[in-house]
């Protein structure tokens, strides 16, 4: 994704109405110009700090409702033979915490964003809740001052980027998800997960084990609690393939 914040919003605002705000690509043309975008830089931290300044958090809860519904509409129109549960797993593989984040970082958001000195000093910057909700406020600030045609144009730029790379016929699930959906299927309660934390703060180690409807639970170890969840869920899928798949040799 070969853009920057202000390319971005240098294509949501080419039109008559804002055509004096295109003279530069440096970011403040556009914070002088739409009176949304200051908003949508400033995280919660830094108007506690000054409570003058409003929040992202009110911009971030209606760019999370506009990204998800542009994502929906393209994916129904594309996956025309797909059903309800592929556009779901393949909204989720585009619209998360972890994809928005990466987004805000390729964007260059972490560099604009107005936090508080405690936040800022902890590596508020980086984390991808902050980023990601601060993309999902600039999504809105474009919507609100631009339009709907320009806010989609700008999650189209960014959110589905790399759709057409998406082959149908590979499958989105990771393994929690393809597990959940196999249990689902069978009529059966869905899997339920237990996790325990080991070692130092700075580096904890999980163990998470996953406990199969009749009885039967795995364990995944790793550095994180996602991680551990997904090695889990991948030994008890591995588990129920062999038994429906025996070996001809077995």
């Amino acid at each position: 994704m070969p853009l920057t914040l202000s390319d971005l919003l240098g294509e949501a605002t080419s039109d008559t109405r804002h055509q004096d705000a295109l003279g530069g690509s440096e970011l403040h043309h556009y914070l002088e110009r739409l009176e949304s975008l200051p908003v949508a830089l400033t995280h919660k931290s830094a108007s506690l700090e000054k409570p003058e300044l409003p929040d992202n958090e009110r911009l971030e809860f209606l760019g999370d409702a506009l990204i998800e519904a542009r994502v929906s509409e393209v994916l129904y129109h594309r996956f025309v033979d797909r059903d309800e549960g592929f556009l779901t797993l393949a909204r989720s593989a585009l619209v998360n915490t972890d994809a928005l984040a990466a987004i805000a970082l390729d964007l260059g958001i972490d560099r604009e964003l107005e936090l508080g000195q405690g936040e800022r000093s902890s590596g508020g910057s980086r984390k991808r809740t902050i980023l990601a909700g601060a993309f999902e406020a600039v999504v809105a600030a474009i919507w609100l001052d631009c339009g709907h045609a320009k806010a989609s144009g700008a999650i189209d730029a960014t959110v589905l980027f790399d759709l057409d790379q998406l082959d149908e016929e590979i499958s989105l699930l990771d393994p929690k998800s393809e597990l959940q959906v196999y249990f689902a299927k069978a009529g059966r309660d869905a899997p339920r997960y237990s996790v325990e934390v080991s070692g130092p703060q700075h580096e904890p180690r999980f163990v998470v084990k996953v406990h199969l409807d009749g009885g039967a639970s795995y364990q995944g170890r790793g550095g994180s609690k996602k991680e551990a969840e997904q090695r889990a869920a991948r030994a008890a899928l591995e588990v129920i393939l062999a038994r429906r798949n025996p070996s001809k040799d077995a």
